[in-house]
């Protein structure tokens, strides 16, 4: 299981606007909680399959503040995840002083 925390956040005009701590990148909206939710799924899996794309860092998750939600992603992209991080998180690694 993989998952996210992300921000949601009811504005004034009663849509919800959700941001991820993660993915600057993310922002997107939802008229009602569970549809911000929905939505939310569908931008995390469209920027981390972008950043895949490109060979960008996909950064692994941290705990979720009490203040965030965490989002899990679907077992297709978790697993697709998991391989990148197995193969690639070392070449986004800071060279190391000898």
């Amino acid at each position: 299981m993989v998952s996210y925390p992300i921000e949601l956040v009811e504005e004034d005009d009663g849509t919800y606007r959700v941001a991820s701590p993660h993915f600057p990148e993310l922002v997107t909206y939802g008229d009602s909680e569970p549809d911000a939710l929905m939505h939310a799924l569908y931008a995390l899996e469209e920027v981390i399959t972008q950043r895949i794309a490109k060979r960008e860092v996909v950064p692994v998750p941290i705990k979720p503040a009490p203040d965030l939600q965490p989002v899990e992603l679907p077992t297709q992209i978790a697993g697709l995840l998991e391989l990148y991080w197995r193969y690639n998180l070392g070449a986004f690694a800071p060279e190391r002083p000898e």
